[in-house]
């Protein structure tokens, strides 16, 4: 087998041929990584992680990835086209002639012209300089230029590997950490110097439309492509120099049927779901870090009719819904006065921050003007919160996630600085979804632990009366009913619908997501549509279903 070096330095047609081969199956498998090259793909669950060592494409011909088992740990490694010492002198003449260029013209394009920008300017310095290059060489350089100047350096293959959910550098000199959606954190092959992070810290910033310096030596921003990214400059805050970490945006959002795949959710749990949604309910998903709230969030979305107006919020945007109805907003950093770290309050209706500050209680006042079935809140976590409450008691649906891996550390935050929520206004929520990440065996998995229905407030003793109407069993990995819904009686009672019928509908609703998942039928768009036909003509959706069956 040869090493990634070689496959580095073989043309395009022979690093084929090699990753085909390299994706042969070496043992059984129970599932495939998603990427498919030619007909051969590469077996990922079910394989002892001492002996993993897959290869996929991220953008062929130039990406490709190969995940494997080195000492006592996976390591991510990136496999691109090198460069011959004569290659790199030619791409520095390129490069120091490009940027003349730039300098020397004021040039207006957007996102979509860039590439053709620079190819052309990459063709013109090619026949001034008359550089002898053949076209596998050209490709290459290309490639480069492109990697540096439009794309994300050194990180670019990283970025567009869509298994990437995180990407830390803690610091130069030290290699980069990923978090992988199938074998959780993985070192890679990928680190800075101490110079190349400080540039390409400052550079991602303004990329970002924000300011770094060692005055303001912290920033979150949300990149283009819509992930979000906190950035440390130099010595001033980290010891080792400059950091970052990203969090990826995903252009292709999990659905409710992906969420049944990997089995973070049965079909009935999200039924239920979907129904008291579709009864103007409100939804909390909560959780610990990386526990999947937002991914929950996003999926429960799918449920909500296309008719109805939804406003979302957010600090930094990671929402995307197939929804058209939707107004997206988002908080705004204010002008001066700023440290560049994270306040706890201040916003643009005076209390207190830089001027020009909106913040998520600005954008929730703003959302309750605007007549909204459902408000969507990215996190919970502030003064705005007795806002957000306040609305749902008086009859504002509301979704949102928020930090807390129980009943008890839930009612904990939110009865304490800086909500200050009191428990009998936050007995207006529905419906809590805990999301928990857990190690099995080898792998990390995601599981709802537990959804919990609010019933009410003991007005005697003051305690929180819930319905655990779902709980997770993690010794046979399956979910329990509690046998009760009771929000099925408060929907009887208002809507006058018996709750034999919210049982049957509820039956109904899993045949249909099972439907879709034993049948592949796992893409946003492809799942929110069934949803919409079904929600529109249920039973010629039904009896699809049975012919297909």
């Amino acid at each position: 087998m040869p090493t990634l070096a070689e496959i580095d330095r073989i043309g395009l047609d022979d690093i084929q041929k090699h990753i085909k081969r390299r994706l042969t199956p070496k043992s059984k498998s129970v599932g495939t990584l998603g990427f498919e090259l030619g007909e051969v793909s590469v077996p990922v669950l079910g394989v002892p992680l001492s002996e993993v060592d897959v290869t996929y494409a991220v953008d062929p011909p130039f990406q490709y990835v190969n995940v494997r088992f080195e000492g006592e740990e996976l390591v991510y490694h990136t496999i691109e086209p090198l460069l011959s010492e004569g290659e790199l002198k030619y791409l520095k003449i390129i490069e120091n002639a490009f940027e003349k260029m730039t300098h020397s013209e004021i040039v207006i394009i957007g996102d979509k012209g860039r590439e053709e920008y620079l190819r052309d300017r990459f063709s013109m310095i090619i026949s001034i300089y008359l550089l002898n290059l053949d076209y596998l060489q050209r490709e290459k350089m290309f490639y480069h230029l492109l990697k540096k100047y439009i794309g994300y350096g050194k990180i670019d293959v990283l970025m567009k590997d869509p298994y990437i959910e995180d990407i830390t550098c803690n610091g130069p000199n030290s290699q980069i950490y990923v978090n992988h959606r199938i074998y959780g954190s993985v070192r890679t092959d990928v680190m800075f110097e101490e110079v190349e992070l400080n540039n390409f810290v400052m550079k991602i910033a303004q990329t970002a439309g924000r300011h770094i310096s060692v005055l303001q030596p912290i920033r979150d921003a949300t990149l283009a492509d819509g992930s979000r990214i906190n950035i440390t400059l130099g010595r001033e805050v980290t010891r080792k120099g400059s950091t970052f970490t990203i969090r990826r945006f995903r252009s292709n959002p999990v659905s409710p049927v992906d969420l049944i795949k990997y089995g973070t959710f049965d079909s009935k749990q999200l039924a239920y779901l979907w129904i008291i949604l579709e009864y103007k309910r409100s939804v909390l998903a909560a959780g610990g870090t990386a526990s999947g709230k937002t991914t929950t969030l996003n999926a429960l979305c799918a449920f909500i009719r296309p008719e109805y107006k939804i406003v979302s919020i957010e600090d930094t945007a990671e929402l995307n819904l197939m929804h058209p109805n939707w107004t997206q907003s988002i908080t705004r950093i204010g002008f001066g006065g700023e440290t560049g770290l994270s306040k706890a309050s201040g916003n643009g209706s005076g209390k207190g921050g830089a001027a020009g500050d909106i913040e998520l209680y600005d954008l929730l006042t703003a959302a309750l003007r605007q007549r909204p079935e459902y408000i969507v809140v990215g996190e919970v976590r502030g003064s705005e919160a007795f806002t957000l409450f306040q609305a749902i008691s008086v009859g504002h649906p509301c979704l949102g996630t928020i930090h807390a891996g129980s009943m008890k550390e839930l009612l904990s935050r939110v009865e304490s600085n800086p909500m200050n929520v009191p428990r009998s206004l936050f007995s207006s929520v529905d419906n809590v979804i805990f999301n928990s990440i857990v190690k099995k065996g080898e792998h990390y998995i995601r599981r709802a632990s537990g959804i919990v229905e609010i019933i009410e407030i003991d007005s005697d003793r003051g305690d929180l009366i819930t319905n655990p109407v779902y709980r997770w069993e993690p010794v046979s990995d399956t979910f329990t009913h509690s046998g009760s819904y009771a929000l099925f009686t408060g929907i009887r009672e208002e809507f006058g619908v018996p709750e034999g019928d919210l049982i049957n509908e509820l039956n109904d609703r899993a045949e249909l997501l099972d439907y879709l998942a034993n049948n592949d039928i796992t893409d946003y768009e492809r799942v929110v549509n069934a949803i919409r036909t079904y929600s529109r003509d249920k039973d010629a959706m039904m009896e699809k279903m049975e012919k297909m069956a």
